[in-house]
């Protein structure tokens, strides 16, 4: 079986059934013969490709630009996985909480599927299109790039990638200063390997690497590519094209890197068992041996090194090869394929594979031991060590990682996985079905990850199904970080270097920081333990991380009291003191647990620091109240109410107050200040109860029920006083005549501030407010017009601050007193009128006519007209004037005129006439106008 890529994200890619089904047992031996006839026919096919190889092998100049910006080198990850073991694992990061987004490159031109690699401050990708790409590290920018040629867009028998450029990872050999890659040509309908120097991208090597019989239309190259321990050689693997088609082979070549042609090779001895894993050719350094893996063989029956690792020299020369007790029934014949990926390296005499049955292996690189020599599990009797949560179908793919003592994969649709290892007593824990097992964790719900890399104490994995980065602390799989979405191709697998992160995201790499967390934290209180309650106790953390790490920190305090539950005191935040307060806090051991994080970590803590502290109690044991002034004040007087407790080190006062026939109210709080400043003003006069409460501030209280408890009280009565007496007179007394103005004052008594309201009822009306409450004693009652008869004034007083003791709201008083006061009336009993001139004037003369009433005091007069032709008019109404100034004109009729002047007084209503037309008296004379 061959590699699954990109297709369709919500779910997989369906394979067509094998030509056989049968099953096949080869033995030991059988195997042997078959590598070294393989080998010897493989021999003699390599002297023709490596004639035809020879003549593309000549380095050429670059089409590429010279770098555009410096780099800052910032740590590297120059193979893929990081290191030769293909562990994914970099120990030289301080523990990370997270991750923050960085920089997004421009637009590439194809697709990358590789893994980004980074040396000397630069990020390397490849693409589809056969560019080669340099990104700066630290912003992202194209620093140069170089297309190779064009890829292969149509031509083959089966396959889903499209265009067919570089697919594989490729590999940096920092001795040389190169970057290798393996394109696909057109223009040759061949692979070659190109070496380009990693500061300029220029050409400096191009090898044809398709070995003679390798028909690119049914297969290619996939793997990531690796470097020989001595640097003489690039190790390429191929495998087959999704969908099995044609008699292809596993391939891994070795081409020289001083630019001759092809000089190693592997060749895999049946049709099928490629070799087409993403993590690609691994190396041990101690030894230089290789290691890759091959999927199912076609057909399964008589087949060699199907679903096998295998393992070579240096120079790809066979030495041995594992392959599972089961290989045929359950790995082969289903087509779940062992190679599916690559295996992981853990020590030189240990290594870790698994594939898509979801079944594990430890094995032993110096010696694989053949079908069915793993280390474990045991193969008598064998029982299979499930690894991807009992799922044995298309179970996990591409490469694992390592971090002692951990091996993490990916398992598809179940997250990530993560398994103990013990080296000593090679096993691992397990994950099967419920994947519960002592030593493993299982993390990330039901998402299918690419495989994932360590870096910062966190696994970092991206989904293929497109919801973006995802952290998981690397030792329980607590989430620590996921990113934004954004997609990426099969088997996508991050790199990291100098704390940042990388990732082939289709059409661009997309770079994430790391975020070192806060590794240590100490906390502190002061006072330290123990404390009386009522005690302010400040709770101090202090927390750093490695490196850089902890740059933001934040904290959050938590408390647990005696025989109680945790509770958060106070949450996250930048503050590192948390101030308690131990006011009414019951005795006993209290226990702090302070927590602290980066701003930018996703864990609910990277650190914590926990200890004890001891709260005791003393009891308030006599407590005395006093008034000031003492025992009464006049309403609106301010009062100061004083307690004194004994018998406690920090007491507490609180203050309740019973109102004239109400109930208790609480007026303040328990507070250190044994004093309460009462404002009288508006308060009701009367007789008020006052009960001052004490208890020690670290005292829950002896008496009462909470929360309204207390160690010692005292009560006493405190009187408030008001306006309690009150006069009122008229001015002048008893009676007036109506018109007369009289001035009504009020004088009250027994209180600095009164106020004044007056209320009148008239005869036979009922009470109206004519003036209401003010400073003013004084009211001036206009009697003018008013009716005569008996009036009744009542003149209300309360002191400003006073709401009133009696009457309803708002209609209230202190005190009040009430006088009647009797209007009459004088009506005029005489009257004469004259003018001037008198008699007779002529026309155009003013003349002055005057009245004179006798017998009332207020007389008002009224002038009418009669002209000579008989018709009376009205001159001049009612009004205090003696006079009325007649303008006569020439204009008017000559003749007699008869005036007719009428008085009555101001209280009379009229004792003559109709109304509205009367009077009391009247005069009238004759005046001629000639």
């Amino acid at each position: 079986m061959v590699a699954r890529h990109k297709v369709c994200k919500a779910g997989r890619v369906g394979y067509p059934k094998r030509l056989e089904t049968h099953p096949c047992c080869v033995e030991e031996t059988r195997l042997k013969t078959k590598l070294a006839v393989s080998a010897a026919a493989a021999l003699a096919a390599f002297v023709v490709w490596v004639a035809q190889a020879a003549v593309a092998a000549t380095p050429q100049a670059s089409l590429a630009p010279a770098a555009a910006a410096a780099a800052s080198p910032n740590g590297s990850w120059t193979t893929y996985h990081r290191d030769n073991a293909h562990t994914g694992y970099d120990s030289t990061q301080p523990t990370a909480a997270g991750a923050t987004t960085g920089w997004v490159s421009p637009t590439l031109d194809g697709n990358v599927y590789g893994e980004p690699l980074v040396y000397n401050g630069v990020v390397y990708v490849s693409t589809l299109q056969n560019t080669v790409y340099a990104l700066n590290q630290s912003t992202g920018a194209v620093i140069w790039s170089n297309n190779l040629g064009a890829p292969q867009t149509s031509g083959w028998q089966c396959g889903n990638i499209n265009p067919t450029g570089i697919l594989g990872t490729g590999v940096i050999d920092t001795a040389a200063s190169r970057i290798y890659v393996a394109p696909f040509l057109t223009q040759y309908t061949a692979y070659f390997l190109f070496g380009l120097d990693l500061a300029t991208g220029n050409k400096l090597l191009q090898t044809n690497i398709s070995p003679a019989g390798f028909d690119w239309r049914i297969q290619q190259e996939r793997g990531a590519l690796a470097l020989s321990k001595d640097g003489s050689h690039v190790y390429v693997p191929f495998g087959g094209r999704i969908g099995d088609c044609g008699a292809y082979h596993a391939w891994v070549v070795g081409a020289p890197t001083n630019g001759l042609a092809p000089d190693e090779l592997f060749e895999g001895p049946s049709t099928g068992a490629g070799s087409w894993a993403a993590g690609g050719v691994v190396v041990d350094d101690s030894t230089g041996h290789v290691f890759f893996s091959t999927g199912n063989a076609i057909p399964c029956s008589g087949s060699v090194f199907s679903d096998s690792v295998i393992e070579t020299n240096a120079t790809l020369g066979g030495l041995s090869n594992f392959q599972p007790l089961d290989w045929q029934a359950h790995w082969c014949a289903p087509d779940f394929d062992l190679g599916s990926a690559s295996p992981v390296l853990i020590s030189p005499s240990l290594m870790f594979m698994s594939g898509k049955y979801g079944q594990g292996f430890l094995l032993n690189p110096a010696a694989l031991g053949g079908t069915g020599g793993q280390l474990f599990p045991t193969g008598t009797p064998y029982v299979g060590a499930d690894v991807c949560v009992g799922n044995h179908s298309d179970a996990t793919f591409g490469s694992f990682a390592y971090a002692a003592p951990r091996v993490y994969l990916e398992c598809e649709g179940h997250g990530l996985v993560s398994l103990t290892v013990n080296t000593a007593a090679p096993s691992f824990s397990l994950c099967d079905s419920s994947c519960a097992a002592a030593g493993t964790w299982q993390a990330g719900g039901n998402a299918t990850f690419g495989p994932p890399i360590i870096a910062g104490g966190v696994a970092w994995a991206v989904d293929i199904n497109g919801s973006g980065l995802y952290g998981f602390n690397a030792a329980d799989g607590t989430q620590v970080y996921h990113s934004a979405a954004f997609g990426v191709t099969h088997f996508s697998t991050p790199s990291e270097a100098g704390g940042q992160i990388f990732i082939s995201s289709d059409r661009v790499v997309r770079s994430f920081n790391m975020v070192a967390g806060c590794s240590t934290m100490s906390a502190a209180a002061q006072p330290p333990s123990p404390s009386t309650a009522g005690t302010k106790v400040v709770v101090t953390g202090s927390a750093s991380g490695a490196g850089s790490g902890c740059p933001n920190p934040r904290y959050e305090f938590w408390l647990l009291p005696p025989g109680g539950t945790w509770a958060l005191a106070q949450a996250y935040s930048p503050t590192a003191a948390y101030s308690w307060d131990t006011t009414g806090l019951a005795p006993g051991t209290y226990r702090f647990s302070v927590w602290a994080r980066d701003a930018s970590s996703g864990n609910s803590y990277d650190s914590f620091s926990a200890f004890d502290y001891a709260v005791s109690t003393t009891n308030c044991t006599a407590m005395t109240a006093s008034a000031a002034p003492p025992t009464s004040a006049e309403v609106g007087s301010g009062v100061t109410v004083t307690g004194s407790a004994t018998g406690c080190p920090n007491p507490q006062y609180e203050f309740w107050l019973l109102p004239p026939g109400g109930s208790w109210s609480l007026v303040r709080g328990y507070a250190a200040s044994a004093n309460y400043s009462w404002a009288t003003g508006g308060r009701m006069p009367g007789t008020w109860r006052f009960s001052v409460w004490a208890r020690d501030a670290g005292s829950p209280g002896t008496g009462g029920t909470a929360p309204y408890t207390y160690d010692s009280f005292s009560a006493f009565d405190y009187t408030l006083t008001t306006c309690s007496t009150m006069t009122a007179t008229p001015a002048p007394p008893t009676s007036a005549s109506i018109g007369t103005p009289v001035t009504v004052t009020g004088s009250a008594g027994g209180c600095t501030a009164p106020l004044y309201e007056f209320w009148l009822l008239p005869p036979g009306g009922t009470w109206s407010l004519v003036q209401t409450y003010s400073t003013n004693g004084t009211y001036n009652w206009s009697t003018t017009g008013r009716a005569a008869g008996v009036y009744r004034f009542s003149v209300w007083a309360r002191d400003t601050s006073s709401p009133g003791i009696a009457g309803s709201a708002p209609y209230t008083y202190d005190t009040f007193s009430a006088f009647n006061y009797t209007l009459t009336t004088a009506p005029c009993t005489g009257m004469s009128a004259s003018a001037a001139p008198a008699n007779t004037a002529s026309r155009g003369t003013q003349v002055i006519v005057t009245g004179t009433a006798s017998g009332c005091p207020n007389s008002q007069y009224e002038f009418w007209l009669k002209s000579p032709s008989g018709v009376w008019s009205l001159a001049q109404g009612w009004s205090g004037s003696v006079s009325f100034t007649w303008n006569t004109t020439s204009s008017m009729a000559a003749g007699t005129y008869r005036f007719s002047v009428w008085a009555r007084d101001a209280s009379s209503s009229g004792t003559n006439g109709t109304p509205p037309s009367t009077y009391d008296a009247f005069s009238a004379f004759d005046y001629t106008l000639t």
